[in-house]
C-alpha cells in the first residue's frame, strides 16, 4: 500500500475500540460515519449478551473484530482492496469520511 501510495491514515484499534482509537488519525473537521461494520466474531457476541452492554460501550470498550483501519481515498479503494486480499487479508469496508464536527466517529449501522 505504501509503495503504491494508497495510505492516506490508518489506526490500530485496541483498547478505546474504534470510537476513541479511529479518531487519533483523523484531522479535525473531518467526520468517520460508519456504515457498515463487519459482523461481531463470536466471542464478543457472547461479551455483549453477557455483559448487557450496548454498541457504543462495545465499540468504545473492545476492538469488536477490527484490529486495524486503513485509511484510503475513495478513488483507491478497490487498488487497496485488491492488493490486502492478494496478500491474504480479510477486508471490510467500514464506510466513509466527511466534513463535520463533533463525534469523530458515527455509527450509522449496528453491532450485529
Amino acid at each position: 500500500l505504501l509503495k503504491n501510495n494508497l495510505l492516506n491514515g490508518m489506526a490500530h484499534i485496541t483498547g478505546g475500540g474504534l470510537l476513541e482509537n479511529l479518531p487519533r488519525s483523523l484531522p479535525k473537521g473531518v467526520v468517520a460515519e460508519i456504515t457498515g461494520h463487519p459482523p461481531l466474531p463470536s466471542v464478543f457476541k457472547w461479551m455483549q449478551q453477557t455483559s448487557g452492554l450496548d454498541d457504543d460501550e462495545m465499540l468504545r470498550t473492545f476492538n469488536c473484530g477490527i484490529g486495524m483501519v486503513l485509511i484510503v481515498k475513495q478513488d483507491k479503494v478497490d487498488e487497496a482492496k485488491k492488493l490486502l486480499q492478494e496478500a491474504g487479508e480479510e477486508v471490510f469496508d467500514l464506510g466513509k469520511l466527511v466534513d463535520g464536527s463533533g463525534d469523530q466517529v458515527i455509527m450509522k449501522s449496528k453491532l450485529t
